[in-house]
């Protein structure tokens, strides 16, 4: 292991397994140190601290550092160098950062991290040298998340993490250069814009010099490479529970449960949720008593319907060491529990979702990521990260409980992979026939509310300030198009209301709890 000892602007010491290195840097920036160590030693890990912290670090846990995908690094009490109005344009979940976690965001710091040499030099064509170290660690974390860098805060590499507090910076400089750097002049424009209709500020020198910045090129670096084969010749050990919530789709489940039962690692048990709201119905799917089925089944018959409640009532019965939460209209190849449980001992995952696309759809992604969103019909879960996590029933028959439910996740510790070599067909059957809307509390309201209340609920729970008012930007902009209103000022005032609306129903639901 490679320790980078610097000052925040200049490297102060350089290490190999405790040994001082004589190596000429020639006054350079600590990013460009850091290129230079990783080129001269791509089998090495590299540890960067500032020196006010060397005391602080928690040397046993470092030393243990194995995961040559990942990259950490932890704030520890200074000010991240990117300010929070950036989630005017990053609505993504990993701009949401969680002090007392490891949590997955490219918000890294340069008081102490680490990450693999032959990494970090996979990006050195690519990731301009930055004289702002915490700057340019943000920027390769951001560019490396989409190629399958796993990049995470992580407050262990400290001691006393408990204390530590994260912020967001003051000044927006470094934030104007990431946004040029990493999404361009459009996103520039609107970020100013929103810079000065939220926060009554502009910096119209900043911009201009923001402007000059060229974009790194994302299409021409090639992503880590994860082939599917090395997941092969593993010898399943992990049991798993299949969660399937159904409501009138007999034959089509039917279908998805002979798949099942084809495995080449057959699930422990069928966790199966039927729901129908007539109270005077019984269960309709006969073929699971008439028929014999090589694992178990479990079966709650229920009339209260909701993909949330019936996805709780699964997971308050699960027994194995993961659960897949399934929809009921996949199809699933034969061998897709055993290439799970392949990817899970080789990869060593707590949440991933697979591809799970129609018939005719290709899969575009060509590695392993941190994945932004949860599929709650496509995913994978292990049980033990599951036993305080539940689906918020304030957001039952709307949309947004997966984002919720994947942010509980996050907020815990654990991390969503994307598996695009895991493949599952979504047949996107018609729904069953004695399926109706719901109605909703703001169904007679005029203007109707705009996003739908749900979805803005998820949004409030867990975004920042600046991601809110960012996502009421984008949405006005966005819908603008799709509309008749083609007046912008009577667009914006209706929108307005719409807003105020959804805004109102948002926050009576998560007081509803």
């Amino acid at each position: 292991m490679i320790f980078l000892k610097h000052n925040g602007k200049k490297p102060v010491a350089v290490l190999k397994d405790g040994q001082p290195l004589e190596l000429e840097f020639k006054n350079q920036a600590v990013s460009a140190a850091c290129f230079l160590l990783a080129e001269t030693f791509p089998d090495e890990i590299l540890l960067w601290f500032h020196e006010e912290i060397e005391s602080s670090l928690n040397l046993e846990f470092i030393e243990n550092f194995s995961r040559e995908s990942e990259m950490w690094s932890y704030a520890a009490n200074q000010p991240l160098v990117i300010a929070e109005e950036m989630g005017f344009v990053d609505q993504s979940v990993f701009f949401r950062i969680q002090p007392g976690v490891k949590y997955p965001t490219w918000l890294m710091s340069s008081t102490v991290g680490l990450i693999s040499c032959k990494k970090l030099v996979h990006f050195k064509e690519y990731i301009p040298v930055h004289s702002n170290f915490d700057l340019f660690l943000c920027i390769l974390a951001k560019t490396g998340m989409s190629k399958g860098l796993r990049v995470y805060s992580e407050p262990r590499l400290i001691w006393s993490s408990s204390k530590s507090i994260l912020s967001f910076s003051k000044n927006t400089k470094a934030t104007y250069t990431a946004i040029a750097t990493l999404m361009g002049k459009k996103w520039l424009i609107l970020f100013a814009l929103q810079l000065l209709l939220y926060r009554k500020k502009l910096n119209l020198f900043q911009l201009a010099k923001s402007f000059l910045i060229k974009s790194i090129p994302q299409r021409d670096i090639p992503h880590f490479e994860v082939s599917p084969s090395d997941l092969k010749n593993v010898k399943p050990v992990i049991q798993f529970d299949l969660i399937i919530p159904t409501l009138g789709r007999k034959e089509v489940l039917k279908q998805t449960l002979i798949d099942l039962a084809e495995q080449l690692l057959l699930p422990k048990s069928l966790i199966l949720i039927e729901q129908n709201p007539d109270t005077a119905s019984v269960s309709e799917l006969d073929y699971l008593q008439s028929q014999s089925w090589p694992f178990q089944i479990r079966h709650t018959f229920t009339h209260q319907t909701g993909a949330c409640n019936a996805r709780n009532l699964a997971l308050d019965q699960v027994e194995a060491d993961w659960v897949f939460l399934a929809d009921d209209d996949l199809r699933i190849p034969s061998d897709f529990l055993q290439k799970a449980d392949a990817f899970i001992q080789t990869e060593d995952p707590q949440a991933f979702t697979v591809s799970c696309l129609q018939e005719g759809e290709t899969e575009v992604e060509k590695t392993v990521f941190q994945w932004p969103a949860f599929g709650s019909g496509c995913s994978f879960v292990k049980a033990s990260a599951l036993e305080n996590i539940r689906f918020d029933l304030a957001l039952e028959h709307g949309f947004g409980e997966d984002a919720d439910f994947g942010m509980q996740l996050r907020k815990t510790g654990v991390d969503i992979l994307y598996n695009p070599f895991l493949k599952l067909i979504h047949l996107k059957a018609p729904s069953g026939g004695f399926r109706k809307p719901v109605e909703k509390p703001w169904d007679n309201e005029n203007p109707g509310p705009k996003p739908v209340p749900t979805v803005l609920a998820s949004i409030l729970k867990h975004a920042t300030p600046a991601q809110v008012q960012g996502y009421k930007t984008l949405l006005f902009l966005k819908f603008y198009r799709l509309q008749q209103i083609k007046n912008p000022f009577s667009y914006i005032r209706l929108m307005q209301k719409r807003w105020k609306v959804s805004l109102f129903w948002a926050k009576k639901l998560l007081n509803s709890k």
